[in-house]
């Protein structure tokens, strides 16, 4: 098949998936799958016959038609056509250099880049071209061309500011390019401290590491740290500091980082069990009952650790009056272990939700506990119980009636 001929294709995906050239979400998804399909089948195609310089065309002609064309994405059909895009990108970059050499492929995407695709397609095609291309001519290529589109942005931020987060966007691509010229560290320090943002602060830190220059990472990681030691915030510094002492072998501070990072992160086993795994088995036994006197007024945050160390009386604790989540969760336990206490629990859980429930969503709720209650060895008498009791205290409720007939 001739290149115009996958075009042509792509043409009648676009035009019977879109109306008076929009896509609603609902044609935007069929519109990816059309586009995807015809992308794949001509990868298959092009590729097996090495026609990539076809196949590039191809693709990029397909990623101009689909940033121009207005949509509701809201789906994330464009992540997913991006990642097609990618995906082929990838592959001639991969197998086509003889045939599509890589200073064109480069030369492409960089006029892709002057003014076709905008938002974030743009920054798919700047993630891929700052992820390939490191001969010394391509980077100086790249280095070139942000240098001449941030002179750009400068000029646009005089008539609006909007344009200045473009701009930062931008340095923080320029500095990748320097890192991979191994330009001088302290140009790209100037570079990227220029001003105090905490996305170039991340970027400045990685190639610190790069560079071998720990102290300098360090520093950079604990300032973020310490400026948003929200768990959210912290947890990528924190793990680049912890790979740093164990480059280093510094165990003491990889520890110290490793205790925080379980404490901040108590839902996540692994931090826990590397942690435990420190301690013999007659040092943990102290070491568990200082981190059960931490965490005396919040049990709950710890209960995938109380689980691990065999604390269903913990856990059970935690669950009263009405945590049904941990009911849930551990109930084939507890209920072995506890049965009446789980029992209240749950009824707790189906009153509460009795006294406030206005709507049919909620007296299905309040049936689902009964249903946990009446699957357990001997709750079918209390869930029945229950339901006789709302159906008197809420006569004229009659969809939660009608819910619970079933007890």
């Amino acid at each position: 098949m001739k290149l115009q001929d996958h075009k042509e294709l792509m043409k009648r995906a676009f035009s019977r998936n879109t109306r008076r050239g929009y896509a609603d979400w609902r044609d935007c998804g069929y519109l990816c799958m059309d586009v995807v399909d015809n992308l794949d089948r001509a990868t298959e195609e092009l590729c097996a016959e090495s026609r990539y310089n076809d196949l590039f065309t191809l693709c990029n002609w397909t990623y101009v038609k689909w940033c121009s064309t207005d949509k509701d994405d809201s789906n994330g059909e464009t992540q997913q056509f991006c990642a097609c895009a990618s995906e082929i990108w990838e592959t001639i970059y991969r197998d086509g250099e003889q045939i599509l050499p890589h200073r064109k492929m480069l030369d492409v995407l960089l006029g892709l880049l002057d003014g076709k695709v905008y938002d974030y397609m743009e920054d798919g095609i700047y993630d891929f071209i700052l992820n390939h291309f490191k001969s010394e001519e391509e980077l100086v290529k790249k280095e070139q061309f942000l240098l001449k589109t941030m002179e750009g942005l400068k000029s646009k931020i005089l008539e609006n500011d909007v344009y200045k987060y473009d701009l930062y966007v931008k340095t923080d691509y320029l500095a990748r390019v320097l890192a991979d010229q191994k330009r001088p560290i302290q140009e790209i320090r100037e570079l990227l401290s220029s001003e105090e943002r905490y996305t170039g602060k991340t970027l400045l830190a990685q190639i610190e590491t790069e560079y071998g220059n720990f102290d300098e990472a360090i520093t950079l990681y604990k300032e973020m740290i310490n400026s948003r030691p929200e768990f959210y915030w912290s947890e990528g510094p924190r793990k680049a500091l912890m790979e740093i002492y164990r480059k280093q072998g510094n165990i003491t501070a990889y520890n110290n980082e490793l205790f925080k990072m379980m404490v901040e992160h108590p839902s996540e086993d692994k931090y826990y069990v590397e942690y435990k795994a420190l301690f013999s088995d007659e040092e943990w036994k102290s070491r568990w009952e200082e981190l059960l006197e931490i965490f005396k007024d919040n049990l709950f945050s710890i209960h995938r650790w109380l689980n691990i160390e065999g604390r269903y009386d913990l856990i059970m604790d935690s669950a009263e009056p009405d945590n049904d989540f941990l009911i849930d969760t551990y109930g084939k336990k507890l209920f072995i272990l506890y049965p009446q206490r789980c029992f209240k629990v749950l009824a707790n859980v189906a009153d509460r939700k009795a006294q406030t429930s206005k709507k049919r969503a909620d007296y299905r709720h309040i049936a689902r506990t009964l249903k946990k209650i009446a699957a357990q060895p001997g709750g079918r008498e209390l869930a029945a119980e229950l339901a006789a009791k709302y159906r008197a205290q809420y006569p004229r409720r009659t969809a939660m009636i009608d819910e619970l007939k079933g007890f």
